[in-house]
């Protein structure tokens, strides 16, 4: 549906895309992630024709977008932008703003599909408002109906929840996804967000130094990251450091099986939050029969303290070895009934366990 070939783009000598590939099949959702001045929204702009391209070539359906030397006009590509700010027209009312981009002899034909849009978005009381009137997600809602109003193949979605608190970023977003499954309109969204991506995309890119470091589906990426920079994106970690032996190193938290490619090299060993399982020392009994992929443990670790999250308790723990404390967090589900300084045993998920070369 759009593709991507080996573009690259700088602004004076900063270079911002460096060799970048990718492709986005018809009907699919695809989110680009990555840290701040990574090429994201410099990405949207040149495949939507806001901006020229330097190098590489952008296509469409085989037809081209631009390359070097051809730049095809915005109103020619099919694509609707919902940008950060909404970018409202503050002198138009809502439905003014919804049909600004449609040229006349198109009016008639697109009333009723706007209408429909209108309606499934739950906007009608809102549509002779200006936006200065509307809340922040109301003016998104504004925003994705005139994004869709040209009938667009592809929409782009630069960063459209930020501004948006938790809640109703959770009701946006959910509202929008339902709408471009049931109009079978393929999306390439930009986030800082990685749940926000888990939850819309199909297929997730991340973007190191201006360049894919991985991509593919949401549950690859999290299960099978290829980097710790990969890792850190999709959920909070701690990081260890050891030495691979005999297809194995030795941490804190114990020995774990790592490939023979690693032997006779300084290893990083990313632990999720969530790979880690506590028990009191005092207080519980382990479950010997227990069929999780936790291995059992003997180490032992101390309470820091203890915080209660939303559906989830975050631990700080300090664990002893012959030299030093290492400080680790442990993210369990529910509730938690540990005292500061309570000793626990240690269990660990090795699924939830990656180690890469130092």
């Amino acid at each position: 549906m759009l593709e991507f070939l080996n573009i690259s783009h700088k602004y004076d000598k900063k270079i911002i895309l460096n060799n970048f590939s990718m492709k986005l099949e018809e009907g699919e959702v695809v989110s680009l992630l990555g840290p701040s001045g990574c090429g994201k929204t410099t990405l949207l702009k040149l495949a939507s024709g806001l901006e020229k391209l330097q190098k590489g070539e952008i296509k469409s359906n085989n037809k081209l977008f631009s390359s070097y030397n051809f730049h095809l006009n915005s109103d020619k590509r099919q694509i609707g932008y919902v940008f950060q700010d909404c970018a409202l027209f503050p002198h138009l009312t809502v439905l003014q703003n919804i049909f600004f981009g449609i040229k006349k002899k198109d009016i008639d034909r697109r009333s009723k599909k706007i209408k429909n849009l209108i309606n499934e978005i739950d906007i009608s009381s809102l549509v002779n408002s200006y936006p200065h009137e509307l809340s922040g997600g109301q003016q998104q809602q504004v925003a994705l109906v005139r994004a869709m109003a040209t009938d667009p193949k592809i929409i782009f979605l630069d960063e459209p929840y930020s501004n948006l608190d938790t809640r109703l970023k959770e009701k946006i977003r959910d509202q929008m996804l339902h709408i471009l499954r049931d109009h079978k309109i393929s999306a390439l969204l930009v986030t800082h967000d990685p749940e926000e991506a888990m939850f819309m995309s199909d297929k997730i890119g991340v973007l190191n130094n201006g360049c894919i470091e991985q991509f593919g589906r949401p549950i690859d990426l999290y299960l099978r990251p290829r980097s710790a920079f990969i890792a850190e994106f999709f959920g909070e970690i701690n990081i260890l450091e050891g030495f691979a032996k005999e297809g194995s190193v030795s941490t804190v938290l114990g020995n774990f099986d790592c490939h023979e490619r690693f032997n006779n090299k300084r290893v990083k060993i990313v632990v999720r939050d969530e790979a880690i399982r506590l028990f009191s020392a005092t207080k519980m009994k382990l479950n010997t029969k227990d069929n999780t992929n936790f291995i059992k443990s003997s180490y032992y670790g101390y309470v820091m303290e203890a915080r209660l999250l939303a559906g989830s308790s975050l631990v700080h723990l300090s664990l002893k070895d012959n030299q030093s404390n290492f400080h680790l967090h442990a993210r369990i589900p529910g509730l938690n009934f540990f005292n500061v300084n309570e000793k626990v045993i240690v269990e660990t998920d090795p699924s939830q366990i990656f180690i890469f070369e130092h």
